[in-house]
């Protein structure tokens, strides 16, 4: 990539008589020229690769949506050495849940509230450990109230896995800590989860984010020793909201508090850090708090944002003339075809002009895709599985 900015506007000057300068904002109008033919063309230096996080599990559905999809451009979900998922197909959210774990392979990207998430139903071969179903109070250990949490029960009316949950509600007694604990947990072995791509998950309801700080895992011995991770989001990278939201508490860069014995792991604490004026509240609740190893995987697709900064990073818009448009030569020239387009347009030039620019670029639009298929996936659904 060898075409800045300032390459870019000399180039889209020069099909327009040199009256560029007419123009309201030039930079606004190359970058929606940009944009625009990023929009409309799949361009080969557009497609990117970065590492899906968190990494690929078995029966963890929500990941980390890249910011510059386009649309619902994914090309391919592979692993980075062994391939264990076959073909992955395309589909909606609302196919994509309603056949949750019944179908392997597949793929989804959920919008909602302005936020994009990436559903993954993968096959992979991902080791895990139950740690607790969270069933009960006596679900694998006694449960207990930690903090500022009162009114310990069970409830099988609202759960997410499994036959029930753990709910409990915030006194008014105004700490800033409430949760459960238990550590009478049957012992469990998790050296060979320490690092690299393990992590612990549980489901958590909130009743309000508001003044809700983070939630922590402690896992160890005893109440002297113990490991312990903080996490701000949910699994998928977005914010807390009220209703189930699935945590990820990756097993690296613990912080440990006394000795642990990693091969006798029998103490569990989760528990939320809140101010000290979220006080008596009521509608919390854990569910299903497992061990798990993942895989580490790509996601390749065509990105929305046009531009590099000289640094490499990529953006939407640029914003000074060094930075790189992300084209290879071919793909330069359309984009000056459709900067072209757009300035004649904004300039006022004549029909029989601006009609003339817009057949280039539909002719050169047609060429670059005879020779440069789409790799986009097709959104397959069905109306009824048999």
């Amino acid at each position: 990539m060898i075409y800045s900015q300032t390459t870019f506007e000399d180039r889209v000057n020069a099909g327009v008589q040199g009256k560029i300068d007419i123009l309201i904002n030039k930079e606004d109008t190359l970058n929606a020229a940009a944009r625009e033919l990023f929009d409309k063309v799949d361009l080969r230096s557009a497609i990117r690769r970065s590492v899906l996080s968190p990494n690929l599990f078995n029966g963890i559905f929500p990941y980390l949506c890249p910011t510059d999809l386009k649309g619902y451009a994914i090309i391919d979900l592979p692993a980075q050495a062994k391939r264990q998922d076959g073909e992955w197909d395309l589909t909606t959210p609302e196919e994509f849940h309603r056949l949750n774990g019944s179908k392997k392979s597949m793929v989804a990207i959920d919008d909602y509230n302005g936020v994009r998430t990436l559903l993954l139903d993968s096959e992979v071969d991902s080791y895990s450990i139950v740690v607790s179903e969270l069933d009960s109070l006596t679900s694998n250990g006694t449960w207990a109230l930690f903090g500022d949490a009162e009114t310990l029960a069970a409830d099988d009316s609202d759960f997410v896995k499994g036959n029930g949950s753990i709910k409990w509600n915030i006194s008014s007694a105004g700490g800033t800590t409430a949760g459960i604990q238990s550590s009478d947990v049957n012992s469990i072995d998790i050296s060979d989860y320490l690092g690299g791509t393990s992590a612990f998950f549980v489901w958590v309801k909130i009743n309000s984010a508001t003044n809700l700080t983070n939630y922590i895992l402690r896992f160890g011995n005893d109440s002297s020793n113990y490991y312990s991770k903080t996490v701000t989001t949910q699994a998928d990278g977005t914010a807390f909201v009220a209703g189930w939201n699935l945590l990820k508490f990756d097993v690296s860069s613990l912080t440990e508090t006394g000795s642990v014995t990693d091969t006798a792991i029998d103490y569990f604490v989760i528990y939320m850090t809140k101010t000290a004026g979220k006080v008596s509240e009521s509608d919390y609740a854990f569910d299903w708090l497992v061990l798990k190893k993942g895989v580490v995987n790509y996601v390749k697709y065509y990105s929305k944002y046009p531009w590099q900064t000289s640094a490499g990073s990529y953006i939407e818009n640029s914003t000074t003339t060094t930075d790189l448009l992300n084209a290879d030569t071919d793909e330069f020239d359309l984009c000056v075809k459709q900067g072209i387009v757009n300035a004649r347009r904004e300039i006022g030039f004549s029909e029989t002009e601006i009609e003339s620019s817009e057949k280039d670029l539909e002719k050169a639009i047609k060429n670059y895709e005879m020779k440069n298929p789409s790799q986009v996936k097709t959104i397959i659904t069905d109306y009824y599985v048999y």
